[in-house]
């Protein structure tokens, strides 16, 4: 009796940043040297986001109307590293995301100013978020506490982060 043989398993090769990008993209179509697609991060008639494959292999992208790459990116569900190959030095950079978050080498925002002012107003802006959408209640409360600790944010300084950031809101 002939014991049945496997083939050896290949691992699949990664996507190239484009493919990635162009999957999320169903509606691209070819165009000059790349791409163009509706824009995910605005109401797009027509197609305004070009899509090109740098001679590194790094995806660039760019939106005629003026959308900030980072909410383009943003709205794909990727990150900014995602746009690059692998083993790019480009992925491990350190980057800003909205001028005050440094990017961790995975392209995500990497908290690294723990207990200072500006994590407190991000949680503020947390709070004021859900108060605004009608969620800010106990559990929500409770969580954003439960996260100020961790990061070394001061009851005191939470409790006048958010109360600094509900104040923007008109009454209900």
């Amino acid at each position: 009796m002939a014991l049945p043989t496997s083939e050896p398993k290949s691992t699949p090769e990664p996507l190239r940043p484009i493919d990635r990008v162009l999957s999320r993209l169903p509606d691209a179509r070819r165009g000059g040297k790349g791409w163009m697609a509706r824009c995910p991060h605005h109401e797009d008639s027509s197609a305004s986001l070009s899509i090109a494959e740098g001679t590194d292999g790094r995806a660039l992208l760019h939106c005629f109307s003026g959308c900030g790459l980072i909410d383009v990116v943003a709205d794909l569900g990727l990150s900014i590293v995602d746009l690059f190959p692998p083993g790019s030095r480009e992925r491990r950079r350190p980057r800003t995301w909205r001028g005050i978050v440094p990017m961790a080498s995975h392209g995500r925002p990497a908290l690294v100013s723990f207990g200072d002012p500006v994590t407190a107003c991000m949680l503020g802006e947390l709070a004021r978020l859900a108060h605004i959408r009608g969620r800010l209640d106990v559990q929500v409360a409770g969580a954003l506490r439960l996260l100020a600790a961790a990061v070394d944010v001061s009851s005191e300084r939470l409790r006048t982060a958010v109360a600094d950031a509900l104040e923007t809101e008109a009454p209900a």
